[in-house]
């Protein structure tokens, strides 16, 4: 009797635990977004008479270049997800890897960054395959995505981060801590332990991965930039620059990564670094519209991939 009442103790602490994870997350995101608007609200107001007086045009060319480069990075990534999945010993055809991919990336959106970690454990536990495997995938490729920025930044725009007095040492470190995280001994010790094979995880695996996903990197620059197109034409000597503040504040994004919210980093983060090539005001509406337009460009690209699904699963339907 008395071992049930504790049992029952420890149940109930458990999900007070939980509860009161779920209120934390829930109450830093509904602060992230009010000091976002904050923020942005203020950015925009030091400059109103120009975002008054500012021209509106609607531009269907960079609009069209946009969903165009969208789609190729999209995929792009997909592919080097699939890659990487495959290497721990999925082995679905890359069609598989692109569809879960794509469907599962439209959850990134949301307030609370591990949501569509958690939209990934669902779709390949439905193939089969561990909630261990999935998550040692999603953690390379977020340290492959990061390592990979980290040498775009550091090439392209070390001059920008002494601008505004980010020391490239950090990257550096970050680097190497990173560097020392994706270390295939340190990758199968952890697999070994959840027993998941990865014995043919190689260094030249990763370093194929870093320099792979820098042109993700490069595409999510040239979205940006012709995002920013769309509201106010941008000199084609801007795009370097440009590429390199996505990159910087991609970073910067994910590094709070496990943190209960990082929204508004990147709107906030554009919004002050757009600021060197165009007016603060339309610098806040480009960076609030390419949060807009991505998850646009998500949605189309989800939709179309769970109509194919659905398509396919009513064929087989019929076929039985």
């Amino acid at each position: 009797m008395l071992s049930r009442s504790y049992d029952f103790i420890y149940a109930l602490i458990i999900q007070l635990i939980r509860a009161l994870r779920k209120v934390n997350r829930l109450v830093v995101t509904i602060v992230s977004i009010v000091v976002t608007i904050i923020i942005l609200g203020i950015l925009v107001y030091k400059q109103r008479e120009i975002l008054i007086n500012f021209h509106w045009e609607f531009r269907p060319v960079p609009l069209f270049l946009a969903f165009l480069v969208y789609t190729v990075a999209l995929f792009w990534v997909s592919v080097g997800w699939g890659w990487i999945c495959n290497i721990l010993g999925t082995q679905l055809s890359y069609w598989k890897h692109i569809r879960n991919y794509i469907v599962s990336n439209m959850a990134k959106r949301i307030p609370g960054t591990i949501w569509y970690v958690a939209s990934r454990f669902q779709l390949y536990s439905a193939e089969g395959f561990s909630a261990t495997t999935t998550a040692v995938a999603s953690g390379i490729e977020l340290v492959l995505i990061t390592l990979a920025g980290i040498i775009v930044v550091l090439i392209f725009s070390t001059q920008t981060l002494l601008e505004y007095q980010i020391s490239p040492v950090i990257l550096v470190i970050v680097f190497i801590l990173g560097l020392i995280v994706l270390h295939p001994k340190v990758i199968r010790w952890i697999l070994v332990r959840r027993k998941v094979d990865a014995s043919i995880l190689s260094y030249k695996n990763i370093l194929q991965g870093i320099l792979y996903y820098i042109f993700s990197w490069i595409f999510g620059g040239v979205v940006l930039y012709e995002i920013g197109n769309i509201i106010s034409p941008i000199s084609i000597n801007n795009l370097l620059y440009i590429i390199n503040i996505w990159t910087l504040v991609g970073i910067i994004s994910t590094l709070f990564f496990f943190s209960p919210s990082n929204f508004g980093i990147t709107e906030i983060g554009l919004s002050l670094l757009l600021s060197k090539v165009v007016p603060t005001s339309i610098a806040v509406v480009m960076a609030v519209a390419t949060r807009i337009l991505l998850m646009v460009f998500e949605i189309i690209w989800a939709s179309l991939f769970l109509w194919f699904k659905q398509h396919d699963s009513n064929r087989l339907t019929q076929k039985d």
